[in-house]
């Protein structure tokens, strides 16, 4: 073991410096959401009870439950106890997002590079690429923690203790260990980068919807999730250590697994075998944007299922967000019934437009990995045999852009098809169809405009491309929170999500539906023209 983890330490700080700006980025995000929503949340319990029990009252309702997850069952509710039910499955998706691509990049992407090869061939050992990439992430992890327990303590929300800010703070680095060792276990088990992200996001995506299934109709099925076990913790009420030390045990066992793989294959391989190919390429692969439908179907295909999924199980949820007001004694009192038909359209409209932001996020993301496969393709070294062909340019960077830009429209017009339609399933008063048009109305233009945003990015400073996720991951956040930590009404308009926010109890703005469109088109041509001028090893 100590023979193949030999000059480890090297490689771990050689990667420590590699990743610090992208690290300490999402770290700052990290500790300005624990942050902010711990103080928020404090201050509208400060308010008085009545604004406590609208909080709980919401919260407990089926389409934030879907959201944000369960809130325990408990007598009385506290600032601690509904900062953990909202907070626990939101970051751990946001830590997901950081660690899974980083232990990726950390050790199949060194391998795809050719930088693990060269390195290899020095006195390195065979796993101390992935006994590297585990030690970052427990020292990423544990740093994180620390600045958890410390802001919480600093806020000292109602209802919680030091020994209350620790385990919450240990459940989510916990959390960071686990997501981080099934990334590092596919980052082995396939032998590209491409498939091991695809696949951890997989789990990722089944992780949250098993989670979302079980928190509105069968909370003992939650264990199913491993989202659900932090929930499980209940922390700030039973503080369940068996959960925790589940998800540990899970952990350790996963990133042995990957350790172990590593030590026995051969550099460049993995254990899923890929399916052979033809021998002759068809005749229809010649053209640009034929080999790039053939080379990301498989991305695109995966991209349109989860869509569709997700659409669907939160359609499901729609019913009962429409019966809220029909169970209210008052409302029931105050109101007659086509007052509360009319009432609850408006309640069951709302989520759509809080759910709306989640699907163009889905869609963007879909679209923005394709343009982005450009510079990626370019560093590796795989456009070189295209540009020594007979495309140029223009021709090369038109390809990419809009197959990006077709993917994103796809894959939100399956979401917000399947979203709407199960919708209307089990609503007792369904829709009308002009909602949908203005969900479509609002959105296209959204994705469009954040795709080109990417586009002008990979063509003008490919080196600053991974700032778009930064942009993107803040405008959505404070979107989804907005309300929730009593945000101003126009603090989300710095991104389209902003533009689009009151859809569809309204219709987009005109104006802001022109600022989209016109702004698409010129980052579109600045994307171009900047490719232009680029050199392949860029």
């Amino acid at each position: 073991m100590r023979h193949s983890n030999r000059n480890a330490g090297y490689l771990l700080r050689a990667n420590l410096k590699q990743n610090l700006k992208f690290s300490l980025i999402w770290l700052v995000i990290l500790i300005m959401m624990i942050a902010s929503g711990a103080g928020k949340l404090e201050a509208a319990f400060a308010g008085g009870a009545s604004g406590s029990k609208e909080i709980v009252k919401m919260l407990r309702a089926p389409g934030m439950a879907a959201m944000f997850g369960a809130m325990p069952k408990v007598d009385t509710y506290n600032t601690a106890i509904v900062f953990a039910g909202v907070m626990v499955v939101f970051m751990i998706i946001l830590q997901a997002l950081w660690v899974m691509p980083l232990m990726i990049r950390n050790t199949r992407g060194q391998e795809e590079s050719g930088l693990l090869e060269m390195v290899r061939a020095r006195n390195v050992g065979r796993t101390a690429a992935i006994t590297a990439a585990s030690l970052e992430l427990l020292i990423d992890s544990a740093i994180m923690g620390i600045l958890y327990f410390v802001s919480l303590a600093a806020v000292n929300m109602g209802g919680t203790d030091l020994y209350g800010d620790f385990l919450f703070s240990l459940g989510m680095v916990i959390a960071n260990l686990l997501f981080g060792a099934i990334a590092l276990l596919f980052a082995q088990l396939t032998n590209n980068t491409r498939t091991a992200n695809m696949l951890s996001y997989m789990v990722l995506t089944a992780a949250y919807l098993v989670r979302l299934v079980t928190d509105i109709q069968h909370q003992n099925l939650t264990w199913l999730s491993p989202i659900g076990w932090f929930e499980k913790a209940n922390f700030y009420t039973d503080n369940n250590l068996w959960a925790l030390g589940l998800a540990l045990l899970v952990s350790i066992l996963l990133a042995a697994s990957a350790t172990m793989i590593a030590r026995n294959r051969d550099l460049g391989a993995g254990i899923i075998a890929e399916r052979t190919g033809r021998a002759k390429a068809a005749g229809w692969l010649r053209s640009i944007p034929a080999l790039l439908w053939r080379t990301e179907r498989g991305l695109f295909a995966g991209w349109l299922i989860g869509a569709v999924v997700f659409g669907g199980v939160m359609g499901s949820v729609l019913g009962g967000v429409g019966d809220i007001l029909k169970t209210n004694p008052l409302y029931r009192k105050i109101l007659d019934v086509g007052q509360i038909n009319a009432a609850n359209q408006t309640m069951v409209l709302s989520f759509l437009g809080m759910y709306l932001g989640i699907f163009v996020a889905l869609a963007v993301t879909a679209g923005v990995q394709v343009a982005f496969r450009l510079k990626r393709d370019d560093n590796l070294g795989y456009s070189s045999v295209i540009h020594a062909e007979k495309p140029t340019r223009t021709t090369i960077s038109v390809s990419y852009y809009c197959f990006g830009l077709l993917a994103g429209v796809f894959v939100l017009s399956a979401g917000l098809l399947a979203l709407f339609f199960t919708g209307n399933t089990v609503l007792s008063h369904p829709l009308p169809l002009k909602y949908l048009g203005r969900l479509f109305a609002a959105s296209v233009p959204a994705v469009i405009s954040f795709i080109a945003l990417g586009i002008a990015l990979v063509g003008l400073w490919p080196r600053l491309s991974s700032l778009f996720w930064l942009y993107m991951g803040a405008g959505l956040i404070v979107q989804i929170f907005r309300g929730l930590f009593d945000l101003p009404k126009h603090a989300g308009n710095f991104t389209p999500f902003g533009w689009i926010a009151n859809v569809p109890v309204e219709n987009v703005d005109h104006t802001w539906l022109i600022v989209m469109v016109v702004s698409a088109i010129v980052l579109f041509i600045l994307g171009i023209a900047g490719y232009r001028r680029q050199d392949l090893s860029l």
